[in-house]
């Protein structure tokens, strides 16, 4: 019951700043917000399109990693990092994730 009144405080806290932020903003610019609001079928249909790609792509270069490096999965990886105490293997999948991001950021232009 615990955990669930948890998840309810943290999901409540987060609509809260949600409508907050969006009623200051509103109040700040109506128009830009408004205009905003315009485009975000827009944006969102570009997300719902490219986020599986991203995804996909970086998945691969994340798993291509960990197999140059010898893991078979990422409980090794916890295992290693965590049992073991060492950061390196954790550090590099990180690194790996974050490069595989930063690529298609650049090649992908919607």
């Amino acid at each position: 019951m615990k955990k669930i009144k948890g998840w309810l405080v943290i999901v409540l806290i987060m609509l809260v700043t949600l409508v907050l932020g969006q009623a200051i903003s509103f109040l700040i610019s109506g128009e830009g917000w408004r205009a905003y609001m315009q485009v975000l079928p827009k944006v969102l249909a570009q997300i719902a399109f490219w986020g599986p790609i991203i995804a996909i792509v970086a998945g691969l270069f994340v798993w291509g990693m960990l197999r140059l490096l010898g893991f078979k999965s990422l409980e090794e990886i916890r295992s290693e990092s965590v049992e073991q105490n060492n950061p390196s293997p954790a550090i590099i999948f990180v690194g790996t994730l974050l490069a595989a991001l930063v690529f298609l950021l650049i090649i992908i232009r919607p």
